[in-house]
């Protein structure tokens, strides 16, 4: 193998693959990235077992060939090299790289014991904006369990139908799903995506209007964008039922600008922490509510106003749930559902469907 390339485009890519490979793995072939150079495109390739990225790039190719190199070694020697076009080849059983004034040499391993890209038959297609879906996973992905005693909620549920996409995750805390219009759907499909898998989805395809290609296997997803595949398996099991716990009325209705219950709840939040539950109280008196946190170190209470309709209420919660939703959500205002003082709160927007959050409240001793 012997090619010409810009070094930046080739680490950049380089970065991207080496999200998928294993730090640390029994089969040490899985800790390197397939390099494959033909027809002056060089082709690289990461794969952990369970998520494999491939990322392509334009390249002078003088000689064909297949590396594969230890990825995270690689990346280093990259981020060091000047800005410059690199020549890389293969000689005996080494990569040499000639940047520059700099050279470096890598031994490399046999490409034909590397896995290859995942394939998966009778596929559904779907497609949807980067940007899009990279919001749906930035607004749910946090809401996944991190527990494996049900390994089905460490996925994120996706739900696609001919005219709407949703992304729904919860750990048995809290709930939160997030829902878009599509142009091109299909009917009735669901499939549950490893959480790890979605949120470097997000971290990789550009934050644009670029395409997406969704590919919907029974145990393979593959999302493909511009230069790059990521597919990932599929997480075996049934979802939790969610739709049949959404509470289908409400008797207390808050309305609150949700930068200012942001704000107030994080000044509550530096002394919630001090304790294991990060409770914070949440008192609905008419157009005020009141939020106090009490550790042993001090105490917080912050005032602001809101709109209430039916009845005032105490109830506490984990501060962190909380904050967690609030920061996902760009509405200037934000509605809270709530019953008594045990039973979820739904957060949904003023207007519209997009999103809606459940969370569980903690129980103290002022029960209403």
């Amino acid at each position: 193998m012997r090619i010409l390339c810009e070094k930046n485009v080739l680490q950049k890519n380089v970065n991207i693959v080496t999200k998928a490979v294993a730090v640390k793995s029994p089969v040490y072939l899985l800790e390197g990235i397939l390099i494959s150079a033909e027809d002056n495109i060089i082709k690289m390739y990461g794969s952990d077992g369970n998520l494999s990225i491939k990322c392509e790039n334009e390249a002078v190719v003088l000689e064909k060939g297949d590396v594969v190199i230890p990825a995270r070694l690689f990346s280093e020697i990259l981020a060091k090299f000047d800005d410059c076009e690199i020549s890389m080849y293969t000689q005996d059983n080494n990569l040499i790289m000639e940047c520059g004034h700099s050279k470096t040499t890598l031994c490399y391993l046999d490409a034909k014991e590397y896995p290859e890209f995942p394939k998966s038959e009778n596929t559904k297609n779907i497609k949807m904006f980067s940007n899009q879906l990279i919001s749906m996973i930035d607004q749910t992905v946090f809401a996944s369990s991190l527990s494996e005693d049900k390994p089905i909620l460490t996925g994120l549920l996706l739900e696609f139908d001919k005219k709407v996409s949703k992304i729904v995750a919860l750990d048995g805390y809290r709930l939160a799903i997030r829902q878009e219009n599509i142009s091109t759907g299909v009917d009735d499909t669901m499939v549950v995506v490893p959480a790890k898998s979605m949120r470097e989805v997000a971290r990789i395809i550009p934050e644009d209007e670029s395409t997406v290609d969704l590919d919907i296997g029974e145990k393979i997803v593959t999302f493909s964008c511009n230069n790059m595949k990521i597919a990932t398996r599929v997480l075996q099991g049934d979802y939790v039922k969610y739709k049949n716990i959404l509470p289908t009325e409400y008797t207390s209705r808050m309305v609150v600008n949700k930068q200012e219950l942001q704000n107030s709840l994080e000044r509550a939040n530096i002394l919630a922490r001090q304790s294991k539950t990060n409770l914070v109280n949440l008192k609905i008196d008419g157009e005020i509510l009141t939020i106090t946190s009490d550790s042993e170190v001090g105490k917080a209470r912050e005032e602001l106003e809101i709109a209430l309709t039916g009845k005032n209420l105490d109830i506490s919660f984990n501060s962190r749930y909380l904050l967690d939703v609030l920061k996902e959500v760009e509405d200037e205002k934000i509605v809270f559902d709530l019953n008594t003082s045990i039973s979820p709160c739904v957060i949904h927007p003023l207007k519209g469907q997009n999103y809606l959050y459940l969370v569980l409240p903690v129980k103290t001793n002022n029960i209403n």
